[in-house]
């Protein structure tokens, strides 16, 4: 039975190891936080989506993982809640040509008037242009339930999940071959394959043993808004996107705000501006938000390994180091698992993930490397 350490416990953390323990394999997960999916995971507007995603290669891997929550969804498993898209934006010509891209591809998406094929719920009637893509097959996803689901399957199914859990050391023979990860309070899981799915913290463990994954970090805004009905619609513009996060509220997030917002964490009167901003850009779409008091508030860390795509795989200068790294973490988390486990447990590399290895980043370290970083102080 081969022993797997998965580092993080966020959606993609959690499906790696529940996949892996439905293989057969012998799993221990490492989450620093005392609770999952709480760090990257609850950062994101989490909308499955492969709209817009380049190049083709990209568009498939995203389109599969949006057929995989369905599947799940049928199957069972929580959190994924389909809901159709309405995106628009400051150039109608290129959101028509993103749309037909993508229906030339076999994805469901058109453009229309939605003012003649009927406006969600709660849209002021001017709210919208005259032009908007929709796709209809689309969602999103709640991270934290889903991800704590998976968890717990995988630790009814013997499973060793740890929380609280720190990950501080890659431990290597002198080939460099994975055997161990040392922990930050002094302990040790012996393991044959240790997977980096730490999100945010991903750049600080491929560091344990000298991997070129760069990550580029970004502050992000969300905020939950009440609002009687919700909508029955993700709507997404330039200046804002909002979509349902349960039957009376919304989840809303601005790229224009979170630019505001710089590298450095907002003191609280400039955290209440950028809030302000926010609700009123919501209530320019659903009025029913205008004066809305929030009701949670997430200012989070977003990282984006340095080609915007995901990093998945082993690295072939430290055998036994697994990659599974990606911003799309809502859209690709339940694929990723899934994929990640059969190539670990049945060394078979689904063509999805040939183009998106995490040797593109460099050349990795020398076999052996990975030894001088065995004391090396990080997070996951």
């Amino acid at each position: 039975m081969r022993k797997v350490t998965v580092v993080g416990g966020g959606i993609i953390g959690a499906s790696v190891a529940w996949n892996l323990t439905l293989a057969g394999a012998r799993v221990t997960v490492l989450e620093r936080e005392p609770v999952p999916a709480s760090v990257t995971s609850a950062a994101s507007f989490s909308r499955a989506t492969a709209f817009g995603k380049a190049p083709r290669a990209y568009f498939e891997l995203n389109r599969a993982g949006l057929d995989e929550l369905h599947r799940l969804r049928a199957e069972g498993v929580p959190g994924f809640h389909p809901c159709p898209s309405l995106v628009w934006g400051d150039d109608p010509p290129r959101l028509e040509d993103a749309a037909a891209t993508a229906a030339g591809w076999g994805y469901a998406a058109h453009c229309a008037d939605p003012a003649r094929t009927g406006l969600p719920a709660g849209v002021g009637p001017a709210a919208l242009p005259t032009l908007v893509a929709r796709l209809p097959e689309e969602g999103w996803v709640d991270l934290p339930p889903m991800a704590a689901w998976l968890l717990g399957e995988a630790r009814g199914r013997g499973a060793d999940v740890r929380f609280g859990a720190k990950a501080a050391a890659v431990r290597t023979d002198a080939d460099g071959t994975v055997r161990a990860v040392g922990l930050a309070d002094g302990g040790t899981v012996e393991t044959d394959v240790v997977v980096n799915a730490a999100g945010a913290q991903g750049q600080e463990v491929a560091g344990l043993v000298g991997g070129p994954l760069t990550l580029g970090p970004t502050l992000g805004l969300l905020a939950d808004l009440p609002l009687a009905g919700a909508t029955d619609a993700m709507l997404l513009g330039p200046d804002v996107s909002v979509r349902p996060s349960g039957p009376d509220s919304v989840l809303v997030r601005s790229d224009t705000v979170d630019a505001r917002i710089g590298t450095a964490r907002p003191c609280a009167r400039r955290l209440d501006e950028l809030l302000a901003e926010l609700v009123g850009r919501a209530a320019a779409v659903l009025p029913g938000l205008r004066g809305a008091r929030p009701e949670r508030v997430r200012l989070g860390t977003r990282a984006y390994p340095a080609d915007g795509h995901a990093s998945v795989g082993f690295l072939d200068a430290v055998p036994g180091y697994y990659e599974a790294v990606s911003h799309s973490g809502a859209t690709l988390g339940p694929l990723l698992g899934r994929l990640a486990a059969e190539e670990i447990v049945y060394d078979r590399r689904d063509p999805l993930l040939a183009p998106f290895p995490p040797d593109r980043f460099g050349t990795g370290t020398p076999a052996g490397a990975g030894a001088r970083h065995a004391t090396a102080n990080a997070t996951q």
